[in-house]
């Protein structure tokens, strides 16, 4: 299996509306990715605090989609609400990952970039610990699946002075 080249990112319109909600339906991500209706898509799109951005390879195939929130926070934390890959296991997720992070580094003023996992996912948690971020701690019994059980999330992050020792593309 031949692994894909550089990820490029673009911002997301609304026309990109049926990539994004198909990917993160996709078998497998029930649990692991979350899920908002097509109205909860177009009010964040419209948030100017908010980004979406789309991962392409090889040319503009779309193969990712992130939502990145807290733009333009105070504190210059921004967090990455959402990323789901359409093809897991080839090392997109990891490129993409990486793009974001320079892109949040490079385009905005943030200090901090971080998020939450669900901390049982380990193969994720592995991604996010290639890509420089450190865990931070476990949010306790802070997310409800559809079924009605609580899990933990881990809180991970990376920070600015952090940013230029990560090269993975």
């Amino acid at each position: 299996m031949t692994r894909p080249g550089r990820v490029s990112l673009r911002r997301a319109g609304s026309d990109d509306l049926p990539f994004i909600m198909a990917t993160e339906r996709l078998p497998g991500y029930e649990g692991k990715v979350g899920r908002w209706t097509e109205a909860e898509h177009r009010a964040a799109l419209a948030d100017p605090a908010q980004a979406y951005l789309i991962g392409a390879v090889e040319g503009d195939e779309a193969v990712a989609f992130a939502i990145i929130q807290a733009i333009g926070d105070a504190h210059g934390n921004l967090c990455l609400k959402r990323i789901a890959v359409t093809q897991p296991g080839r090392g997109i997720g990891r490129r993409f990952l990486s793009a974001i992070t320079d892109w949040v580094f490079r385009e905005t003023g943030a200090y901090r970039f971080w998020l939450e996992v669900l901390a049982d996912n380990e193969g994720a948690r592995h991604v996010y610990r290639i890509c420089g971020f450190v865990e931070e701690g476990v949010a306790r019994a802070a997310y409800r699946l559809s079924n009605g059980k609580r899990v933990d999330l881990a809180v991970m992050s990376i920070l600015r002075p952090e940013w230029p020792a990560i090269d993975l593309n």
